[in-house]
């Protein structure tokens, strides 16, 4: 395996949200309306720009969010994001608040090293333990059991209009 894991920088972002956004399509093009995947792929530049503006602050104000980005053969094909916790319940827990991959590279062990990447750097934040948010109805839900996610409640959430569920899953850092 020929990859590479770096934290974003700004010349980044576009790598990062062209990740993010393909592998949006590709995972929920079952669960979401095609016409919110779609409005999703025609705001890819727009959401570019938002993301530059935003990344210096985030960097000064939110010093515990770090977004990261797999490049495999110097292609990009993953993210991963972690922070503090959103979830009131596990308020001094960390939170791996994004992974995708590209269907290209599912299967071939980069969902686990982005995993452990994240596990890592919590850890180096200080947090002993984190959670994870994964739609119910998303294939992903195994991969997290997999790696030994205990399921430790659902939540409704909008998205796009529509309501679904997702899986809270508690790990042990």
């Amino acid at each position: 395996m020929n990859y590479t894991i770096k934290e974003i920088e700004k010349e980044d972002l576009y790598d990062y949200m062209y990740v993010s956004t393909y592998s949006w399509i590709e995972t929920y093009k079952e669960i979401m309306a095609d016409e919110f995947l779609k409005k999703i792929e025609n705001e890819l530049n727009q959401n570019v720009e938002r993301l530059k503006n935003e990344f210096e602050q985030t960097k000064i104000n939110k010093p515990d969010y770090k977004r990261f980005l797999l490049y495999v053969n110097g292609e990009p094909v993953g993210i991963a994001a972690i922070c503090k916790s959103r979830e009131e319940k596990y308020s001094n827990s960390g939170e791996l608040c994004t992974l995708y991959l590209l269907n290209k590279a599912k299967k071939k062990g980069y969902g686990r090293i982005l995993f452990e990447k994240a596990k890592s750097e919590l850890g180096k934040m200080g947090f002993s333990d984190m959670v994870i948010y994964c739609l119910k109805d998303n294939k992903t839900t195994e991969f997290y059991e997999y790696m030994g996610g205990k399921l430790v409640f659902e939540k409704e959430r909008n998205i796009g209009g529509k309501d679904l569920i997702e899986n809270v899953y508690y790990y042990y850092i």
